[in-house]
């Protein structure tokens, strides 16, 4: 077979060439003046993340305001349970939602900042938890956050307390509290008794949390996306810093410090000013159901008594008030009928020494 020879000296020589170095020469590059560094385009998805996740936000508050009017309308016990459920639960997607605006770096525009005390702050980050009725509230300083901050805390807390519930018994709590330092600074504190940070996270997760820029798009991590969301809100605010300890025997303490240039006091309610004396109260309004008309009367006001000039050093005292009552008839007329009345009656009732007939008497 001459063809089949053929091809086995051509597999002899290839095999034959391939074995052989080949020496290969480089061409010299041609110079070319050094160009300009170019900025990195930017990220297409990121715009897309961040359009998406507030069409959600939407959605959520949305859900939120239907299924508070059901639970307000409802009565039975166990139903108003059910929809407690599902509110929560669309919680929990909200908070998801935001997460992804903050990664995304779109900003999140909260219409209603208001400073919140530490107690709302606390309480707030633990209802947006999955597990919230393993919670267990320590000491809370009796101080409140200014409003350019108190969302961003809610949601920092927020993370922190997710990280203790998930990776910590079901049984064992997570206890929160928030303390006043010597600087006038704050530290809250979540602590669990679970599993602990893994030694070999450890660096990765000190310099996520410490990085002066914030964190960089290679340092994120999906397995790890609470503590990516804290390290951008943390950036944000200067006065915000974030550390995990190990806690003995086993746990972790997540520690959130607040500047104390981002507190404030408390607010206190306005006290409501005294009814004035005499004044009657307004009756409560009933609501009105469909195109029902009512007519609400004004209330009339009770007189106040007015004083009369007089002197109170007065020897004589004022005469007592005269009857206008006049008898029409005197004492002795008035006996003459009752006595007239008591001979009437006697004559009517029967004489006790009659005896009835055919009624014999003893012998």
């Amino acid at each position: 077979m001459p063809a089949a020879g053929r091809w086995t000296n051509w597999w002899r020589r290839r095999r034959h060439e391939q074995a052989e170095p080949v020496e290969v020469v480089a061409e010299p590059a041609p110079e070319t003046p050094d160009a300009p560094d170019t900025p990195a385009a930017p990220d297409p998805w990121r715009p897309v993340a961040g359009e998406f996740a507030l069409r959600l936000l939407t959605l959520t508050w949305e859900a939120v305001h239907h299924i508070g009017e059901a639970e307000f309308r409802e009565q039975d016990s166990e139903r108003r349970k059910v929809l407690f459920r599902i509110d929560h639960s669309v919680t929990r997607v909200r908070r998801l939602a935001e997460n992804l605006r903050v990664l995304t770096g779109e900003p999140l525009d909260d219409p209603d900042q208001q400073v919140t005390s530490l107690q709302d702050v606390t309480h707030a980050a633990g209802a947006a938890v999955e597990n919230y009725e393993r919670l267990h509230f320590g000491p809370i300083a009796d101080l409140a956050v200014a409003a350019v901050a108190a969302d961003d805390v809610i949601r920092i807390l927020t993370e922190l307390i997710d990280n203790a519930d998930r990776y910590s018994p079901p049984t064992e709590p997570v206890t929160i509290a928030a303390h006043l330092t010597g600087d006038g600074d704050v530290v809250i504190r979540v602590e669990d008794s679970g599993i602990g940070v893994n030694p070999a996270h450890t660096p990765w997760i000190e310099r996520l949390l410490d990085s002066p820029d914030g964190p960089a798009p290679d340092e994120l991590r999906p397995a790890h996306l609470g503590l990516s969301v804290a390290a951008v809100l943390t950036h944000r605010h200067r006065s915000l810093r974030v550390r995990l300890v190990p806690r003995q025997p086993r746990g972790t303490v997540a520690m959130l410090l607040i500047g104390a240039d981002l507190l404030c006091e408390t607010p206190r309610p306005p006290e409501p000013e005294p009814a004035p004396v005499g004044s009657i109260p307004e009756p409560r309004r009933k609501p009105v159901a469909g195109n029902e008309v009512t007519m609400v009367l004004p209330v009339q006001k009770q007189a106040m008594p007015r004083r009369v000039p007089a002197s109170v050093r007065s020897a004589d005292p004022p005469p007592p008030p005269v009857s206008t009552l006049v008898h029409r008839t005197t004492w002795h007329d008035d006996a003459a009928d009752f006595n007239a009345g008591v001979d009437a009656a006697r004559a009517k009732a029967p004489h006790r020494n009659e005896r009835p007939p055919n009624v014999e008497g003893p012998r």
